[in-house]
């Protein structure tokens, strides 16, 4: 009996190393056949300037979007904001195999680059002004700071897409379309590293000239900054009652 026991146990062991080895043939996806095609395009919209908020308008607006309106941002005549994508979508495809399916990528549209470019300048000061131009000038600087980037990024990206595209392996699965929607998040996250640094360029660029040393010398262009008390007011601390 020990001998029929001991059998029977080698040949369910047998028996699920088979299975085991059928699984992983069946899971052994055959490559890529052709190249995954890419469609990569650069977004770059036009600039537009808006003259109608007021400084604590302006204040709003960056609390709106999440900054700390504290420190320089206290004294804001003026602020670029821009709003940078980058869109990744794909065309797949599943072959089934025993088990499951073997998805493939075949194309992958790219879209990267500016969905907006706002310029807000205080409604304090009008066009004609010098202190508008002033303003708007840097202002301009940001601008020119950030398409700068995407023009230096972009094939950067495209670039780093074909890499991640020629190295591409199918995946196998049993629900294809979870499959396919992963690849392609799959794809985007391996482009977060160099989109980080893109960010982190352009922000050590921005700050450059928004410090008080190029403040002093634009405060100095021109000589109607004072329209109306536009500078936030700090209440002084209210006095102790006398013993």
């Amino acid at each position: 009996m020990r001998g029929v026991g001991l059998f029977f146990l080698m040949f369910v062991i047998s028996l699920w190393g088979l299975q085991k080895q059928a699984l992983a043939q069946s899971r052994a996806c055959p490559p890529y056949s052709t190249p995954v095609k890419l469609n990569f395009t650069t977004k770059n919209v036009n600039t537009t300037y808006n003259n109608d908020l007021n400084v604590t308008g302006i204040q709003n607006v960056m609390r709106q979007r999440g900054q700390i309106v504290a420190g320089r941002h206290q004294r804001a005549l003026g602020l670029t904001l821009s709003q940078l994508g980058f869109g990744l979508t794909g065309k797949t495809y599943a072959n089934p195999v025993p088990g499951g399916y073997c998805v493939y990528v075949e194309s992958i549209t790219a879209d990267f680059g500016y969905r907006e470019m706002n310029v807000y300048i205080a409604s304090e000061y009008r066009p004609q002004t010098c202190e508008y131009r002033v303003i708007t000038d840097h202002e301009n600087e940001h601008v020119a700071i950030n398409r700068t980037a995407v023009r230096e990024y972009a094939p950067r990206i495209r670039q780093e897409l074909e890499r991640q595209l020629a190295s591409m392996q199918p995946r196998f699965t049993a629900d294809a379309q979870v499959s396919s929607d992963r690849k392609i998040k799959d794809l985007h996250e391996k482009l977060d590293p160099l989109m980080d640094e893109m960010e982190r360029v352009m922000s050590q660029r921005n700050g450059v000239i928004d410090n008080d040393n190029n403040y002093a010398a634009i405060s100095e262009m021109c000589k109607n900054w004072d329209q109306g008390n536009v500078w936030p007011v700090v209440n002084p601390p209210a006095k102790k009652p006398a013993n």
